[in-house]
């Protein structure tokens, strides 16, 4: 089994962390965001800042149907997953202990119609640094959820790994890698996630530090990544499972057309057959999910070729929400609200 070798103690500058933290807004409330009412999800999971702030919506696959679950304004959301038999929603958000000038996220569960909610991880509060849990993932049987947490003394950067139980019970600290920013997406199995990190101890042959994406697997029992399927050379990151379990969907640094830019791929399971899709003018391709066939996948892309004005580098560009047909690369534009009126990023799809 090979394991990850570490180098050097590079820290991740401070503006890396300024830029996880824009998601963090400095607000404070009595509870985690969700109204008492019930709700009828549609399959497609997202975030918006429509109302002013971050709050959860759900749409079709067609776009259609938009609907606001979540209208606190005290709590944005910033991601939430469907559980596997589609009866549950993983979300986080704000911390309910901090005060408004703290900022932090833990997680929260909730049944699909909304009822049911509870706080999930309680991390402790150390010092004048919280701790951010994000980017929750469900285990196959629904009973795990894994997740990556920023804690101190790692606040230059790090993310590990936890899972725990979906009743709050049995935390535990899967990795303790310095220098690395580590994601997971998917349970492979019981014993196995897949995920995605960057290693900022890296360099290249001249010595300069080029700390890429490297998308793994993960064991679950050691914590150990034992197998990497990213070339050493590549820069890729978001992998997304199809639900045959046979093929990865991530993206990766290349150029395309003259463009530099971050562009959907396909690979298998074991990192062989790497291709990438050629679905539009964007710069920036993001998966998200696969459509429960196994043959769309929701993403997430930017294009700032593509500015309001483009002689001002801090206009707004075009950000949408689409679906790609991965059969002939054509695109579904389902962005549910203008450019102008909101910012919205997919985060789930539900597979029942």
């Amino acid at each position: 089994m090979k394991r990850l070798i570490l180098r050097g103690k590079q820290r991740i500058s401070t503006f890396v962390v300024l830029v996880l933290a824009i998601f963090f807004l400095q607000t404070c409330g009595e509870n985690p965001g969700v109204p008492d009412r019930r709700f009828e999800a549609g399959p497609i999971l997202f975030v918006s800042d429509k109302s002013g702030t971050w709050q959860l919506y759900s749409m079709n696959e067609d776009g259609s149907d938009v609907r606001q679950l979540t209208d606190d304004p005290n709590f944005p959301i910033i991601e939430a997953r469907w559980s596997p038999d589609g009866t549950k929603i993983v979300y986080s958000s704000r911390d309910d202990r901090l005060s408004p000038t703290q900022r932090g996220s833990v997680l929260y569960v909730m049944n699909a119609d909304g009822t049911g909610r509870y706080k999930l991880t309680n991390p402790p509060l150390e010092a004048f640094h919280y701790p951010l849990d994000t980017k929750p993932v469900w285990s196959p049987d629904g009973k795990r959820i894994a997740f990556s947490r920023l804690m101190p003394p790692e606040m230059s950067g790090d993310f590990d790994i936890f899972i725990i139980d979906v009743d709050g019970k049995n935390e535990r600290r899967i990795t303790s890698y310095r220098n690395l920013l580590e994601f997971v997406t998917a349970f492979v199995d019981d014993s196995t996630l897949l995920g995605f990190y960057f290693d900022y101890a890296r360099r290249d042959s001249s010595g300069k530090a080029n700390g890429t994406g490297q998308i793994a697997y993960l064991d679950i029992r050691t914590g150990n990544y034992f197998k990497t399927i990213s070339p050493y050379e590549a820069d890729d990151g978001n992998p997304c499972l199809s639900p045959d379990k046979m093929t990865i969907a991530f993206n990766s640094l290349t150029t395309r057309n003259g463009i530099r830019g971050r562009f959907l791929h396909l690979m298998d399971s074991e990192g062989s057959n790497r291709r990438q899709l050629s679905i539009s003018s964007r710069q920036y391709e993001y998966p998200v999910d696969w459509s429960p066939d196994g043959q769309k996948i929701l993403c997430n892309t930017e294009d700032p070729n593509l500015r309001s004005d483009p002689n001002n580098p801090y206009s707004n560009y075009p950000k949408d929400i689409v679906i790609v047909n991965i059969s002939d690369s054509s695109v579904r534009i389902i962005t549910p609200f203008p450019h102008k009126d909101a910012y919205s990023r997919a985060t789930s799809w539900r597979r029942r």
